[in-house]
């Protein structure tokens, strides 16, 4: 169990069929972090794709940074979802999809993937997606916040979560809370921040129950991500891409 906040570099390395992402854990830095098992930022472009492949025990967000991602899968689902938008799927018992660049030929952004309780991983798979305009936008001096996933989100997942992109103008300040028994992560996509500690791009901050801070942007402006969950207590394993 994490006993104090903990700061980790995310390791880049090629993934799938030519696709480069920046991979925060598990890598030789960190393992997990209940509830999530994997935090990568990826960047695709055209041809190159995540070609169809099997997942069970997990459930993924997709949230685009930037170009749009192309999901298919073997439940009768399709669907393009482009810049500020999301989509996340429910692998339950097992799911075979794949994901490409759309329309705009390149795909960057950040995939999450959260363990499911042991109660649901032989759950039916489901998917979901949340579009650029229907995403909640907050705007206080110097700082905006995107709302994804949490309370009035209608995007709604197996384990408790909160998942928010933040961006600080100089001068701004996000007082950032972490309710008790939850897990939280800090991860910059552009700029510096000094939360506790200076975080650089590719760099993030795992977030102990009850923790709370303000962040400041060092540069001109930072953009980070901002993600809390409910841990489940189980243990975390990975064969391949199933979560056990």
């Amino acid at each position: 169990m994490l006993k104090e906040n903990k700061k980790i570099i995310a390791v880049e390395k090629p993934e799938g069929d030519g696709a480069i992402v920046k991979r925060l854990f598990p890598n030789v830095y960190h393992n997990h972090f209940d509830p999530f098992v994997l935090i990568d930022e990826f960047f695709v472009e055209a041809p190159n794709e995540f070609a169809p492949h099997e997942h069970s025990g997990f459930e993924a967000i997709s949230y685009m940074l930037g170009g749009a991602f192309r999901h298919e899968d073997n439940q009768g689902n399709e669907q393009e979802v482009g810049q500020g938008g999301l989509q996340t799927f429910n692998a339950g018992k097992g799911i075979v999809h794949s994901e490409a660049p759309g329309t705009a030929g390149y795909a960057h952004g950040m995939q999450i993937w959260i363990n499911l309780p042991a109660g649901m991983k032989d759950s039916e798979p489901e998917y979901q997606a949340l579009k650029p305009e229907d995403v909640s936008i907050q705007k206080k001096e110097k700082i905006t916040i995107r709302s994804l996933i949490g309370p009035g989100s209608p995007i709604k997942l197996k384990t408790e979560l909160l998942l928010q992109d933040i961006t600080i103008e100089i001068g701004g300040i996000f007082n950032l809370q972490l309710a008790d028994e939850m897990h939280g992560i800090i991860y910059v996509i552009d700029g510096i921040i000094e939360a506790d500690t200076k975080l650089n791009e590719g760099e993030g901050l795992l977030l102990t129950s009850e923790t709370s801070m303000e962040v400041r942007t060092v540069a001109d402006e930072s953009r980070f991500i901002f993600i809390a969950g409910k841990p489940h207590g189980d243990n975390i394993e990975i064969k391949g891409s199933h979560v056990l």
